[in-house]
């Protein structure tokens, strides 16, 4: 991105006028508020995205929580099903990653 001077290199002169001065300070305002919209956008996915990691994780607790109560009490604990636990990761990610437009 070039920055104003470079934009009137060969006009300097045009910098002074009114009508550019002001039409230099919009366009700084504009700059402005795209650099706090793609912080708030980065900030929001990175709040989802440690959101989603948090969910995977706890998942994989529980899982290895009832894997060791299955392991240890066989006959009170249905045995865990691994695959359907995959499938459900993935469906969710995949989900997340559609609605928050992640682009994995």
């Amino acid at each position: 991105m070039k920055n104003i001077k470079q934009l009137f290199r060969g006009n300097l002169e045009l910098i002074e006028k009114p009508e550019v001065q002001e039409l230099i300070e919009y366009t700084q305002e504009l700059e402005g508020q795209l650099l706090e919209r793609k912080i708030e956008d980065s900030y929001d996915k990175e709040h989802m995205l440690k959101s989603m990691l948090s969910d995977i994780l706890t998942s994989c607790r529980e899982y290895e929580e009832n894997k060791m109560l299955e392991d240890r009490y066989p006959e009170l604990y249905e045995k865990v099903d691994a695959d359907s636990l995959v499938k459900n990761l993935m469906d969710y990610i995949i989900s997340m990653n559609v609605k928050n437009d992640l682009r994995l």
